[in-house]
């Protein structure tokens, strides 16, 4: 009997670890539709743990954790959904909706017009997006100098030599906004606070003073890290140290 029971186990065991990413989200796709909130959430972790990843699982998860309350959690799967996809518009509207509900209400710093376009610009593709407008921009530019170089009439060479004059700048522009995107992308210095309610001290210890009370869903930028505290700034310039385990980096 013990053995029987064993092999059912294992073949169960075996079952399991056999489902592949896709099935996997099937299933959590399922249950949300079910409105099994807390099993849909174990079955889009497990896809994560097998490796997979991608901006629609991160927003799946992101709902999931939204319908469980669990607003820290939730907002830091829209925040990974847009590292992958930065124009993800419903991931964009959910943060927005989910911050709104946050208890810690900061006010950002001023930013200049030009950083913020800039930011808005970088943030139009993705960093696969931009490497590729920017081969084609590169195909363009090199298909107008072979044009350039065999054209014998002065009108045409001079319609080439503006054309390579503007293909020029918007190559540069793009390559400018690739490395952009790439290092957004490549940045592990953000994170959103997922305790309910973190202490923010003067220095990395627990007899410093407190300098703030933060609460799960606020995002945070790492500036600093000493042992098993982060040196953190706020969105109104604040900074102070928390513990690694009140914060989950994006």
């Amino acid at each position: 009997m013990k053995k029987i029971l064993t092999l059912i186990i294992l073949t169960a065991a075996l079952s399991a670890a056999a489902q592949s990413p896709r099935q996997l989200m099937e299933q959590g796709n399922d249950a949300y539709a079910n409105s099994n909130f807390a099993e849909a959430a174990r079955l889009y972790n497990a896809v994560l743990k097998s490796g997979y990843q991608s901006a629609d699982l991160y927003y799946n998860l992101g709902n999931t954790y939204y319908r469980l309350d669990e607003y820290g959690l939730s907002i830091l799967n829209y925040e990974r959904a847009l590292r992958l996809k930065p124009n993800f518009r419903d991931a964009r509207q959910n943060l927005d909706l989910v911050n709104s509900k946050t208890e810690d209400e900061i006010a950002p710093l001023p930013e200049l017009f030009i950083v913020h376009w800039a930011h808005s610009l970088v943030a139009w593709l993705s960093p696969a997006g931009w490497r590729a407008l920017l081969l084609c921009l590169a195909a363009l530019l090199g298909g107008i100098i072979v044009f350039f170089v065999l054209s014998s009439q002065y009108r045409s060479r001079k319609i080439a030599l503006i054309g390579i004059l503007v293909a020029s700048v918007l190559l540069l522009l793009t390559l400018a906004c690739a490395i952009a995107s790439s290092v957004q992308y490549n940045r592990h210095d953000q994170a959103i606070v997922t305790s309910p309610m973190a202490v923010v001290k003067s220095s990395p210890e627990d007899k410093s003073i407190d300098k703030l009370i933060l609460h799960e869903g606020t995002k945070v930028q790492i500036e600093e890290t000493l042992g098993e505290w982060h040196k953190i700034q706020i969105a109104d310039g604040n900074t102070g140290w928390m513990q690694q385990t009140d914060i989950t980096t994006i």
